[in-house]
Formats: C-alpha cells, sequence, structure tokens
C-alpha cells in the first residue's frame, strides 16, 4: 500500500486508437502505448491482425458496442477493463469519436487502474484510522499555566475526566484546577516539568499519579506541549493522557516476583541460573553458587556482559550449545542437557554438565531453570583414556 500511496494520485497513462465498429472493433491504426499495452507490434496492428474486441472482458462488450454504435451520438463515454500483454485485465476510462459517414471511431484509453488501486487503498487507510480512533480511551486535554502556577483546565475529553476523576460539567468552571487532582507526592515532579517547559519550549513527557476518589489513584502518562498564549500571556498547554495504571501494577507485580525470584536464586544451593527459551545463553537472574563457582561478580557479569553466558564460553562451541538446546525444546523435552567449556574468574576453562528444566511462566511463556555441575575431572580422566 505504501508504494501505491508514493505515486501521483491523478498519474494515468493516455493511449490513442482506430477501431472498425463493423469488423469486430479492428483496430486500423494506434500510437506506440497502446503497441506497448497490448505487446503487439505496431506493424501487425496496421495490417488488422489485432481487435479490440478480443482484449475486452466479456462482461463488457455488448455495453461497449450499444454505446459506440449508438445513433447520432458522435462522442462516446465508457469504462472498461482490457487484457495487456501479461493477460491482466486493466480498467480504462475510454472516450470516442465516430467518423462521420464512416464505421471507424477514434478511441482514447487511460489507464486509471493505478488511480482506482490507490483509492481503494485510501479508503483501506481511512478504516483503519478510524478504527484506531475508535479504540483510543486516552484522554486529550487543554489547560494553562497561572502565575502562581496553578494548572487551570481549558478542555478535557471523556478519556480525561475519567483519569481525574470529574465531568465535563465540573471542569467547566473558570477556576478549575488540575493540580489540585495530582497526587500531592506528584505535584512537585509535576511542577518541574511544566515550569521546564516554560523555559526551555521543549515538550513535557512525565508520569504521575491522579486522584480519582479518595484513597484511589490512577497512573497517568503525560505528553504535553506549550499550543499558545492567553491574553493575559499564560501559556496553554496541549495534552494528551494515556491511562498506565494496568501497566505499573504489573510493573509492581513483575517487580515482586523478581524481588521473590532474586531472593530465593540467593538461598538455592549449587550454581543455578535462569533464562528464557529465545535466548538460552542469556542469564536473567543467578544465585550466589553461581556467582562463586565461576568467580564473576555480577557486576562483570550483567552490567559489563548484560547477561550473556555465551562471552565466557568457547567461540566454536556457542552455536553447536544453542542449536542443542533448541532442538530438544522443538523435541518437546521437559529436561534438557548440554555441556560445555566456560572460562572462570581465574581465567582457566570448566568443562560444565548445563542441566535445564522447562518452567511453564502464567503468561503462556517459558523459562528454563538451569544448574551448572564441574565436570572437568571426569572429562580429563576420558580424554586420558581415549575416549571421546
Amino acid at each position: 500500500m505504501t508504494e501505491i500511496l508514493e505515486e501521483d494520485f491523478y498519474d494515468v497513462e493516455l493511449m490513442n486508437l482506430v477501431v472498425d465498429k463493423a469488423d469486430n472493433l479492428r483496430v486500423v491504426d494506434s500510437d506506440s502505448h497502446f503497441s506497448e499495452f497490448t505487446g503487439v507490434h505496431p506493424s501487425k496492428i496496421k495490417e488488422g491482425k489485432l481487435y479490440l474486441h478480443d482484449i475486452i472482458k466479456p462482461a463488457y462488450r455488448e455495453k461497449i458496442m450499444q454505446a459506440l454504435c449508438k445513433k447520432d451520438s458522435p462522442y462516446v463515454y465508457f469504462e472498461a477493463e482490457l487484457a495487456d500483454k501479461n493477460d491482466t485485465d486493466v480498467l480504462m476510462h475510454c472516450t470516442g469519436h465516430n467518423y462521420e459517414d464512416s464505421t471507424l471511431c477514434r478511441l482514447t484509453l487511460a489507464d486509471v487502474s493505478k488511480s482506482k488501486k490507490k483509492q481503494e487503498a485510501l479508503r483501506e487507510q481511512a478504516k483503519e484510522m478510524n478504527y484506531l480512533i475508535d479504540l483510543v480511551t486516552g484522554g486529550v486535554c487543554l489547560f494553562k499555566v497561572t502565575d502562581d502556577m496553578h494548572i487551570v483546565v481549558q478542555y478535557l475529553n471523556e478519556g480525561g475526566c475519567r483519569l481525574f476523576g470529574t465531568s465535563k460539567s465540573r471542569y467547566s468552571r473558570q477556576d478549575y484546577r488540575l493540580d489540585e487532582l495530582i497526587h500531592p507526592e506528584d505535584r512537585s515532579l509535576v511542577y518541574q516539568a511544566i515550569g521546564k517547559a516554560m523555559a526551555t519550549d521543549e515538550p513535557v513527557d512525565l508520569e504521575f499519579r491522579t486522584i480519582v476518589h479518595t484513597n484511589e489513584y490512577r497512573w497517568c502518562k503525560v505528553n504535553a506541549a506549550i499550543e499558545s498564549y492567553d491574553d493575559d500571556d499564560n501559556p496553554i498547554f496541549h495534552a494528551m493522557l494515556t491511562d498506565i495504571t494496568g501497566v505499573k501494577e504489573a510493573e509492581e507485580k513483575a517487580d515482586k516476583m523478581y524481588d521473590n525470584l532474586a531472593e530465593v536464586f540467593k538461598n538455592l544451593p549449587n550454581a543455578v541460573f535462569s533464562t528464557d527459551t529465545e535466548n538460552p545463553l542469556t542469564l536473567q537472574i543467578v544465585s550466589e553458587d553461581f556467582i562463586k563457582f565461576l568467580g564473576w561478580s555480577r557486576e562483570v557479569l550483567f552490567e559489563e556482559h548484560g547477561g550473556r553466558l555465551s562471552d565466557f564460553m568457547q567461540e566454536r562451541e556457542i552455536k553447536y550449545v544453542t542449536a542443542n538446546i533448541k532442538k530438544q525444546l522443538e523435541e518437546g523435552k521437559k529436561e534438557i542437557l548440554v555441556t560445555y567449556s566456560i572460562r572462570s574468574g581465574k581465567g582457566n576453562f570448566l568443562v560444565v554438565e548445563d542441566r535445564r528444566k522447562i518452567i511453564d511462566q502464567d503468561d503462556g511463556s517459558k523459562s528454563m531453570l538451569c544448574s551448572l555441575r564441574n565436570i572437568t575431572k571426569k572429562f580429563q580422566n576420558k580424554t586420558a583414556n581415549g575416549i571421546d
């Protein structure tokens, strides 16, 4: 659709030809555009080898003949679909001029198929936009900031009213103050953001809590900018408000779950860690014994290496181990076993046995609970005995 929209809406290609109405619309002459459209060489057209009747979509044939042969009609107009050289039906707008005392008619064809496609695309885009507009439940707000930093509502839509626990009849008062509906702990943050916007003309982008009812709050994300100034030179802001209460609650729940999980991991024996199934060599949480086992600090693991366990593995093993884990996942195994070598904080490589258990999450995703066991000596013994 993007390609269609980028073209000139009224850009059409014109083609001219002369047909004989008495001979199944045999083409007796044409310009190069029509010849190129049909794929028939101009010499063949002049020899009468092409019949317009043959390339007109059957549903249009009778209607076109009636239009062309109508008595006392020197000029005609019709719309039809013609097959091009690739046998693709193309929509044409056609104007005709009948020659006096002759069965010949001069036609001018306009290929408007691209314009029609673009019209259809625009209609679809409009439908999509209307659908998206219908889905919008956020707020729209106009507010001005007075000299004493009162935030006075000028306009608030239904979504905004719900966010602030108010109504259009209430905020229509001239002195209805929005700042009184902001959680006391967040007002300073809001004032600072608005003051900065007034000083620098930069937009406002912040999150704060609104007071809906007593002891009931909603989280609101605000994007605002100065739109104009009133007669007293007070700035008037245009703001878009989004209710992010659900997001904040989910984040808080996730944070609590993470904190609880991290606490559990701290107390788990052995070198335990977790990953997701998409990035099986990227650490999410690790136990204290895991830190001791590898000899790398959390700062090194997570801040310097972004949790990438692969950074400590030998290059040739990374792809093999990843593929092996994903293969076992695809086979539907609930427990996975892989072996590889990993560089410890002391600089030496340890051969480890990595056992993983698949955990189904509440949101439908899967994670892996993993533990490492040092099998370096066992591996060395096998190698010494000639066992691969």
